[in-house]
C-alpha cells in the first residue's frame, strides 16, 4: 500500500511546476507524518526537486504522450537499422527525428508560456538532450515515459545510460537498505568474485581436458570475425555518412536563418529610423496645430467684434 502512496505522491509532485515542489513536498511529508506513517513520510523527503529541463520533459510525458510516442517509436526503428547497418534507412529517420525533437521542443515552449514559466538556453539544450537520449537508448525511452525525472538525460554514444539517480527510487529499495543497516541485522559483508586471479592462485580444473582448437578452425574463425568487423565498418560508414549530410543540412539552415537575422537587423534599423522622422514630424504637427488652433480662436473673435459693431451700426441707422 505504501508503494501505491508513494507513487501517488510522486506522480502529483513531478507535474508540479519546480517552484511549487518544495512546499508541496513538504505538506507531503507533514501529512504522511500526521498519520503516522513515518516511512512514507522518509521517501517523500527524498524526492528531489526537477530541473526545469526535466519538469518540461515530464509535462510531455503527460500532456504530449502521442507526440512522445512517436519519437520513442522511431528511436526504436532507428535502434535497428543500426544492428541491420541499413545506412539508408538510418539517414531517413535522422532527418524525422531532428524534426520532431525540434517538434516537441517547440510544443514545451507552448506549455511553459502557459504556465508562466521562462526558459533559458541551458534549459532548452537540457530538454534536448533528454529527448535524444530517450531516441537513443530504451532505458531512457523507459525513464522519460515515467514523468518523474528530476534532472534531464544524457547519452555520449558510450556504454549504459544510468538513470538511476535521474528517477525516484523505488520504496521497496529503501526499505532493503534500511532493514539491511539496522542493529543487529545477520546481513553478510558484501564480498567480490575475482573473475580473473593470478596464474598462480588459479585452480587446476577437474574433469577430461578440452581439445584446444586446431588451426583450421582458429582461420575460419578468424574469418567470419573479420567479416563480422567489416560489416560493422559498413554500417559505421554509413551511419557516419548520415550524420555528415544531416550536419551539412543544419549547417546550411543555420547559415540561410544568420542571412535572415542580417535582413531582419536591417529592416529594424529602418524601421527604427522612419519611426524616429515620424516622431519629429509629430512634434512639428503638434506644434502647427496648436499655433492653427491659437490663430482659429483669434479669427473667430475678430468676426464676433465684426458682427457686434456692425450690428451696432445697424441699429444706429435705424
Amino acid at each position: 500500500m505504501e508503494s501505491v502512496d508513494l507513487d501517488s505522491i510522486s506522480g502529483k509532485l513531478y507535474g508540479m511546476s519546480p517552484d511549487a515542489f518544495t512546499s508541496s513536498r513538504s505538506a507531503e511529508v507533514q501529512a504522511a507524518r500526521s498519520a503516522g506513517n513515518r516511512e512514507l513520510a522518509a521517501a517523500v523527503a527524498q524526492l528531489r526537486r526537477p530541473t526545469v529541463g526535466a519538469w518540461l520533459a515530464n509535462q510531455l510525458a503527460r500532456e504530449r504522450k502521442d507526440e512522445l510516442e512517436a519519437l520513442l517509436d522511431l528511436g526504436t526503428s532507428m535502434r535497428k537499422a543500426q544492428q541491420a547497418g541499413d545506412g539508408s534507412e538510418l539517414r531517413l529517420l535522422a532527418r524525422q527525428r531532428r524534426q520532431m525533437v525540434a517538434s516537441l521542443v517547440s510544443e514545451a515552449r507552448k506549455l511553459a508560456r502557459t504556465r508562466d514559466q521562462r526558459l533559458s538556453e541551458n534549459t532548452t539544450r537540457e530538454l534536448e538532450n533528454t529527448l535524444e537520449a530517450a531516441v537513443a537508448t530504451a532505458d531512457a525511452a523507459n525513464a522519460l515515459r515515467s514523468g518523474r525525472l528530476n534532472v534531464g538525460l544524457t547519452y555520449s554514444g558510450f556504454g549504459s545510460l544510468d538513470v538511476g539517480a535521474r528517477l525516484i527510487s523505488e520504496p521497496s529499495t529503501r526499505a532493503g537498505r534500511r532493514q539491511s543497516s539496522a542493529p543487529g541485522s545477520a546481513e553478510k559483508p558484501e564480498t567480490r568474485t575475482q573473475l580473473w586471479p593470478p596464474s598462480k592462485a588459479r585452480p587446476r580444473s577437474e574433469g577430461p581436458k578440452t581439445a584446444r582448437p586446431q588451426p583450421k578452425d582458429d582461420w575460419s574463425r578468424l574469418k567470419l570475425d573479420l567479416a563480422a568487423a567489416e560489416r560493422k565498418v559498413k554500417s559505421a560508414v554509413d551511419v557516419v555518412e548520415g550524420t555528415l549530410q544531416e550536419v551539412n543540412e543544419v549547417q546550411t539552415e543555420c547559415h540561410a536563418l544568420r542571412g535572415e537575422i542580417v535582413d531582419a537587423e536591417g529592416h529594424l534599423r529602418e524601421t527604427k529610423e522612419r519611426l524616429e522622422e515620424a516622431e519629429r514630424r509629430l512634434v512639428e504637427a503638434k506644434q502647427a496645430d496648436k499655433i492653427a488652433k491659437k490663430e482659429l480662436t483669434g479669427a473667430k473673435n475678430q468676426r464676433n467684434r465684426a458682427e457686434a459693431l456692425l450690428h451696432q451700426t445697424t441699429s444706429s441707422e435705424s
